[in-house]
């Protein structure tokens, strides 16, 4: 099972928009586009679970949070991250980022593997 919510971000919304161009356009079928998103879809979670090996920390005021089907959505304020890109060491030198406002979405990985 894949994911959706890859979807959001600039590379997927980018996609979505070409995707749609063709098919208003009559040169993609659509077949071909579903099976274009839901290969993205599967090939995202795959290259996450490959690639990322950073480790974060993160400190925030919770606004809201809402859980539905296992994926929990968070609403964060004054949110503070630390990011160690290198997955190894001490978050001690890590590095700091902060935001106003912050959406985190949280899927259970184990729902992927299990259809």
């Amino acid at each position: 099972m894949s994911f959706q919510i890859y979807r959001n971000t600039s590379v997927g919304e980018s996609l979505m928009e070409t995707i749609e161009q063709l098919a208003e356009e009559g040169k993609l079928p659509e077949e071909v586009a579903m099976a274009v998103l839901k290969q993205f879809d599967t090939s995202m979670s795959e290259a996450i679970k490959k690639f990322v090996v950073g480790k974060a920390t993160m400190k925030a005021n919770m606004k809201t949070y809402h859980y539905y089907e296992n994926v929990w959505t968070f609403s964060l304020e004054n949110v503070e991250f630390k990011l160690n890109s290198g997955g190894a060491g001490s978050m001690s030198s890590a590095q700091n980022m902060m935001a106003n406002t912050a959406k985190i979405v949280v899927v259970d990985a184990k729902l992927g593997e299990t259809v």
